[in-house]
C-alpha cells in the first residue's frame, strides 16, 4: 500500500485545487526568481548527455528552459507528487516538442526506493530539486537528499551529479511571513554536503539574501 502523502504537499495540492496547475500553483516568488534558479543550475552543471531527473518538476519548466538554452541534455524525467501537474507536464511537452521527456506521479518524500528506481531503469544521472523542498523541514529534507545521493554514488557512473537550491537563512529578517515555505541554515547543507564529498558548488549571490543553490558531484 503507498504511503500518505507527506505533509509538504499539502501546500501545493491546496494551491492546484484553488488554481489549477497554473504557475501561482507552485508557490514561486515570480517567474524572474525562478528563472534565476534555472540559470544557476545551468551554469553549475554541464548537462550535455546527462539525464536530468527534475524531482518536484511542477509544469515542467525546468525542462522548458534548457530546451529554449538549445542544452543537448540525454533525457529528463520529470517527479511530482500531483497528478494534475504530471498531466500538465505530459501535455505542454508534447505540445511544444519537449523532446527526450518522460513523467512520473510519485511522491519523492515517502517513495523510499525512488531514487534508486530513477538510477536503474531511467538511468537518471542528475538529480535536481528546484524550489521542491521549500515546504519541508530541514531534518526532512536532509532525508531525501541523503536517499538521492546514496542512489547517484551506488550508481558508481561518472559524471553523476545532485543539485539542490533552498531559502537561505542568510537572508531571514525579523518578522518576515513565507508563507508555507522555510528558510535552511546555509552553512548547516554546506557541512551535510561536504560530509559526503570535497566536490561541491556553493552558490549564494544571485538572489542575494534570498537563497542558495548546492551542486554535488561524485568522485
Amino acid at each position: 500500500m503507498p504511503a500518505d502523502p507527506h505533509p509538504s504537499l499539502d501546500p501545493y495540492r491546496e494551491a492546484v485545487e484553488r488554481e489549477g496547475p497554473t504557475f501561482d500553483a507552485l508557490l514561486w516568488r515570480s517567474p524572474e526568481y525562478q528563472r534565476r534558479r534555472f540559470e544557476v543550475i545551468a551554469q553549475s552543471l554541464d548537462l550535455t548527455g546527462r539525464v536530468v531527473a527534475d524531482i518536484g518538476c511542477g509544469r515542467a519548466d525546468l525542462l522548458a528552459f534548457l530546451h529554449s538554452l538549445g542544452v543537448e541534455y540525454g533525457g529528463y524525467v520529470g517527479v511530482d507528487g500531483l497528478i494534475e501537474m504530471v498531466e500538465h507536464s505530459r501535455t505542454r511537452a508534447e505540445r511544444d516538442h519537449l523532446e527526450e521527456a518522460r513523467f512520473i506521479h510519485a511522491d519523492f518524500a515517502t517513495d523510499e526506493q525512488l531514487f534508486e528506481r530513477l538510477v536503474s531503469a531511467e538511468r537518471a544521472d542528475v538529480f535536481a530539486f528546484s524550489g521542491s523542498l521549500n515546504t519541508f523541514e530541514e531534518t526532512d529534507a536532509k532525508a531525501v537528499l541523503d536517499r538521492a545521493w546514496s542512489a547517484l554514488t551506488a550508481a558508481r557512473r561518472p559524471g553523476c551529479a545532485l543539485i539542490f537550491n533552498f531559502l537561505s537563512d542568510a537572508g531571514g529578517t525579523a518578522g518576515e511571513d513565507l508563507g508555507p515555505s522555510r528558510r535552511f541554515h546555509t552553512a548547516s547543507l554546506a557541512a551535510w554536503a561536504l560530509d559526503r564529498t570535497p566536490r561541491i558548488i556553493l552558490r549564494t549571490d544571485y538572489l542575494p539574501s534570498h537563497d542558495a543553490t548546492i551542486a554535488m558531484l561524485t568522485t
